[in-house]
């Protein structure tokens, strides 16, 4: 390992810019970055946020980070997104930075756009959507273009930021998440207890925000048909949603009550002790229609959990060869179903893919592995 006080980063200012500092996959990889660079490679690092100083603040004063938020007006007319740029533009630019680390929108294309005019020596747009929900802007598009570094966390992302982006494909570099699982605050006795279920029921989890960008609507719809099957052979089953309530909420709770799951549905929120959750469960899922590499299913590898999912490319790049089989077409919870009851019904079969998934993570996911080559692609920018 190189020295710190000789790393090429050492004393070199990276400001890391976020939408806002509420805690996703994105900004849990952010922050695992933020700490490698400023712990091993010496760096001044800074983590900025347009919005919202809520996790991630907290999660940067735990590790000596500093933080702050700086608004950017993103909507109105033409002449005050543009008021707003240039304001955003002059407080980067007293700031000093050597590197710009924008994540995920609104920041990729701000920063984009506006990096040249702050003095910082270069930007690195870190793409980790592989779609979004809503057309492409042509400004996101002149930002990519102006932009002359990218670090996608799949290959899958990357066609997205070449195909829809048009970014030109020797910038873009492909550096996979990095899984750290922190120990345990609680065993798995005591999660179950809370949970409410016995040991001989079925526990599913399904990590991810409560957000328009995920599919709980068609998991929900699966649930009902696993709970209905597992029942008829005296057995039940839970499952369990741990993320940030967002705008999709109010909706999934309305349906769950609608499709008769109150007694086989717990909506947890955000939870601070994934690596507890995940001991208790037996089974991880994840539905959604467009997803880079979801840090969600990556989770439930590191746990040693089979995962049963939706076979979209980023998820199926995630879980490799040995969980490409427990995958079912977006939007079907019939499939999605049978999926869940093979797995439920054959415990030495989860078992020998959960281990097979847990070294996967190892192999292929390492934090130390993405932080590295993350540092080389920035000291290969300056």
């Amino acid at each position: 390992m190189i020295p710190r006080d000789a790393h090429p980063l050492a004393g070199k200012r990276i400001i890391q810019v976020y939408g806002w500092l509420k805690l996703g996959g994105a900004e849990r990889q952010g922050l695992l970055v933020a700490r490698y660079l400023k712990e091993v490679a010496g760096a001044d690092v800074h983590v900025w946020g347009m919005s919202c100083p809520e996790r991630v603040a907290e999660l940067c004063e735990r590790d000596g980070i500093p933080w702050k938020i700086v608004a950017c007006a993103q909507g109105g007319r033409l002449v005050r997104r543009l008021q707003g740029l240039v304001k955003f533009a002059w407080a980067v630019r007293s700031a000093r930075p050597d590197v710009l680390m924008p994540y995920t929108l609104p920041s990729n294309p701000v920063c984009g756009t506006i990096w040249r005019l702050t003095g910082a020596r270069t930007c690195i747009w870190n793409q980790r959507e592989a779609g979004w929900l809503f057309p492409v802007h042509p400004l996101m598009r002149a930002a990519s273009r102006l932009t002359p570094c990218f670090i996608s966390n799949s290959a899958h992302a990357a066609a997205f930021l070449e195909r829809e982006l048009k970014a030109p494909p020797d910038r873009i570099h492909v550096v996979r998440n990095g899984v750290e699982l922190a120990p345990p605050a609680e065993d798995r006795e005591t999660w179950r207890r809370r949970l409410g279920v016995a040991e001989d029921a079925l526990v599913a989890c399904m990590v991810a925000n409560l957000t328009i960008y995920k599919d709980h609507l068609t998991l929900l719809k699966a649930w009902r048909l696993v709970v209905d099957r597992l029942s008829s052979r005296g057995r039940r089953a839970v499952l369990v949603l741990a993320g940030r309530f967002e705008e999709t909420h109010a909706a999934l709770e309305q349906l769950g009550a609608e499709l008769g799951l109150r007694q086989s549905l717990a909506f947890l929120g955000g939870v601070a002790d994934i690596s507890g959750l995940l001991r208790a469960v037996d089974l991880g899922v994840f539905s959604s229609r467009s997803e880079g590499c979801p840090n969600g299913i990556l989770e439930c590898m590191a746990a040693g959990l089979a995962v049963v999912a939706t076979e979209i490319p980023g998820i199926r790049e995630a879980v490799g060869p040995d969980g490409d089989r427990f995958l079912a077409p977006p939007g079907d919870a019939g499939a999605l179903a049978t999926q869940i009851v093979r797995l439920a019904l054959k415990p030495e079969l989860r078992a020998q893919v959960g281990e097979l998934s847990r070294g996967r993570i190892q192999a292929e996911f390492s934090p130390s592995q993405s932080c590295r080559k993350t540092s080389e692609i920035i000291s290969g920018q300056l």
